[in-house]
């Protein structure tokens, strides 16, 4: 009689699927942008003018957070494991 539970399931990265799939996406966006821009005679924008929403919205984020650790941390000099007020 064959065991039924012998056959192990392959387990399934879900997330890691998603993000490369849209990097390849992004980059594959960014390949056709580059080449119409350049058929169009068009000049490259670089840095942060050419960012999405949401990508911007990421960075917003990003430098909140940090302002908030400067003051927590130097401001009002509270440590990590120190109570707070």
């Amino acid at each position: 009689m064959a065991n039924r539970y012998s056959k192990k399931k392959k387990p399934v990265n879900k997330t890691k699927e998603w993000i490369t799939d849209y990097y390849q996406t992004g980059r594959e966006w960014d390949k056709d942008n580059k080449r119409r821009r350049e058929e169009a005679g068009e000049k490259e924008n670089k840095g942060l003018k050419n960012l999405n929403s949401f990508e911007r919205s990421c960075i917003v984020i990003i430098i909140l957070a940090l302002i908030g650790l400067f003051i927590k941390l130097v401001v009002l000099k509270h440590g990590f494991w120190t109570p707070g007020i």
